[in-house]
């Protein structure tokens, strides 16, 4: 049995990300999709997208109803309180991953090529699987969302999209 791991914060959660899990479903029996929450990291991004504070619970609530009726996806949140910024928090990262996780990991999957030698020396026993690192399949990033959100509204995940539209409607108030 192949075990895949696939983690974000998704913030927000967009086309791209169910465009790469999916994709590395495809490539295991078992895709455990862990979701990041570092409350003050979240805390100043939303501040600076000018959107109210996403909950943990709300992107693993948007998780499940994304990919409701995708067998073999077991959605995890992880808190990552108190964990140090990257890169020196990898180690207590891949720690608690690997207890949240509980099982060997055959592939991680992931679109950063700087995260690979991280990858490799804390997770020795499972391949890093690059995905789309230039972004050619769905051309977005969260980052870019964020800064723009009016304007990317439509790369969201369809079960995230109702959120970001009622802070664009909030923000015209």
């Amino acid at each position: 049995m192949i075990t895949g791991l696939f983690v974000g914060k998704f913030l927000p959660p967009h086309k791209g990300h169910k465009f790469a899990i999916l994709d590395a479903k495809k490539q295991c029996d078992t895709l455990y999709l862990v979701v990041g929450y570092e409350p003050n990291v979240t805390k100043i991004l939303c501040e600076r997208a000018g959107i109210p504070l996403i909950t943990l619970e709300q992107k693993l609530e948007w998780w499940r109803e994304e990919l409701k009726g995708e067998s073999g996806i077991i959605i995890l949140g992880e808190d990552e309180t108190g964990i140090p910024d990257y890169p020196a928090g990898w180690e207590e990262w891949s720690r608690r991953t690997q207890n949240l996780v509980r099982e060997h990991i055959d592939f991680v999957f992931g679109s950063e090529m700087s995260y690979a030698e991280y990858y490799k020396k804390y997770f020795p026993n499972s391949r890093y699987v690059l995905q789309d690192v230039e972004r050619k399949n769905v051309h977005i990033s969260s980052t870019r969302i964020r800064e723009d959100i009016s304007t990317n509204l439509d790369y969201i995940i369809d079960s995230a999209r109702p959120f970001f539209e009622n802070c664009l409607k909030n923000a015209k108030k």
